[in-house]
């Protein structure tokens, strides 16, 4: 049997396999460049994807309604859809990392945490034991992250001054935190 425009739906319908031939011949330009064209030229995903609509075709040809459009319009649709579907997988795939690439094992240390919370307030102690200036220039410096340059506007000291202070007042945590730990250990 001839398979042609005017029975190659109905042979569809009967599962001939020359009819899926027919129309891969007839529509598969029309089919190729829906696809190419949005699957931004992606050739492997084009073909698996044209694949796909022939396979929908040839399982899907009972919902085709010749009343409601004709053929072209209705595999071109179905280019159009299964194409769009390739192209969010392909977007979701990329934006999936992979978890193997990451270290996920749990670095929570309690202890350490703990020892870190009592560090954190015994500086805290330490700086608010400075004399108000040499306070205020550090909090400014280091907890507010304000510019030396701003800061020397704000004491009324010129920058030399600040820059001395702040290192000094460094030294002091620095010798006063050390002994503070030798004393806990």
């Amino acid at each position: 049997m001839k398979i042609g425009e005017e029975n190659f739906i109905r042979e569809l319908i009967n599962k001939n396999p020359k009819a899926l031939e027919y129309i891969i011949n007839t529509y598969g330009n029309l089919v190729y460049k829906i696809v190419y064209s949005i699957l931004n030229e992606n050739h492997h995903e084009t073909e698996e994807c044209m694949d796909d609509v022939f396979v929908s075709v040839w399982s899907n040809i009972v919902s085709f309604k010749k009343d409601k459009g004709n053929f072209k319009n209705w595999i071109a649709c179905i280019a159009k859809y299964k194409a769009i579907d390739y192209s969010r997988k392909s977007n979701f795939n990329d934006n999936v990392e992979n978890l193997d690439d990451y270290n996920l094992t749990a670095e929570v240390n309690i202890e350490g945490e703990i020892i870190s919370k009592e560090n954190r307030k015994e500086i805290l102690n330490l700086v608010n034991s400075m004399k108000e200036v040499d306070r205020e220039i550090f909090i400014r410096r280091y907890f507010l992250d304000e510019d030396i340059e701003f800061i020397s506007q704000k004491v009324n000291m010129n920058r030399a001054n600040v820059d001395n202070r702040l290192s000094r007042g460094r030294k002091f945590l620095k010798e006063k935190f050390d002994f503070f730990k030798k004393e806990v250990i």
